[in-house]
């Protein structure tokens, strides 16, 4: 039988929280994210000189990763945080919103941008 090292550490990592939960929501964050990122594609010019006229999914990737990337690893920590530290942040119950993860994902460029421009 395996038996899971350092019982209490976890415990108190995750709070009581199942994985599936947490992997749940950081699936629906990254949604977020992705489609954050097709949505801005779509504002782009096309006569811009920089990008394809016809869209391109190998621009699209190899103009975006470096973000995406950036954008991915701080939703997973803010999601992570948020989910583990919710009934201390709120004073409500355990139950977090998948819908809030996706938010999450979606918004944290803009949220990113706005840390940015303060500092």
């Amino acid at each position: 039988m395996n038996e899971v090292k350092y019982p209490d550490f976890w415990a108190a990592f995750l709070n009581g929280m199942p994985l599936g939960v947490l992997f749940a929501g950081f699936v629906f964050a990254l949604l977020g994210v992705m489609l954050n990122a097709l949505l801005k594609s779509n504002s782009r010019d096309p006569m811009n000189e920089r990008t394809p006229i016809p869209f391109s999914w190998k621009f699209f990737w190899n103009d975006n990763i470096k973000r995406l990337l950036k954008s991915a690893a701080t939703t997973v920590i803010v999601v992570f945080l948020s989910i583990r530290f919710f009934k201390e942040l709120t004073g409500v119950g355990d139950a977090i919103s998948m819908l809030y993860c996706f938010g999450v994902g979606f918004g944290i460029d803009k949220a990113i941008a706005a840390i940015k421009s303060k500092i």
